[in-house]
């Protein structure tokens, strides 16, 4: 990766940011950044948040083995940094919408779906122009296309945790 990708991926992660700021200010009805939350939500997002650092501990452990015992992997390293990344937020994400803990008093839900949508297009127009430009794989290795890719799939699993809660709730009601 020349310099002008660094600067232009550091580029647009501080833009990034500064865009998830402004939407949180949108997407709260309160319009904070900051999402409210009851007790029990707190103490459940508590041990969600545990769960992701030791997944993405565990995931690190792993990489670091790999890595001492100069195994490599068919992925640039920062397609495997941002993997551990998305792994622990998926952790979270799962952990939080099984336990009822993904909405605050604060959101306004109908806008998170908007948004969501709006990000699984962001992240599908590069998958596509990825796989028919054949940059998917970049000299054998995962490249960029992938990153979105494995974004699309981190935003597909919440809605897909959610209704299989749903389907495990309705064959626990049908049984009593």
């Amino acid at each position: 990766m020349n310099i002008f990708a660094t600067a232009g991926a550091a580029t647009g992660l501080v833009i990034g940011i500064i865009i998830a700021v402004i939407i949180f200010k949108f997407t709260n009805t309160n319009h904070r950044i900051k999402t409210e939350y009851d007790e029990r939500q707190q103490v459940l997002r508590g041990r969600g948040y545990m769960y992701s650092f030791y997944t993405m501990v565990v995931y690190e452990c792993v990489m670091l083995v790999l890595s001492i015992g100069r195994i490599t992997l068919p992925a640039e390293d920062y397609v495997l940094h941002y993997l551990g990344i998305i792994l622990g937020c998926g952790v979270l994400g799962v952990y939080s919408v099984w336990n009822d803990v993904y909405w605050g008093l604060n959101n306004n839900r109908r806008r998170y779906v908007i948004i969501i949508i709006v990000l699984a297009v962001i992240n599908l127009l590069p998958v596509i122009r990825s796989f028919r430009a054949g940059e998917f794989l970049k000299d054998g290795k995962l490249s960029y296309g992938f990153v979105n890719l494995s974004c699309l799939i981190f935003l597909a699993i919440f809605p897909l945790t959610y209704l299989i809660k749903k389907m495990v709730g309705k064959e626990t009601e049908s049984e009593d």
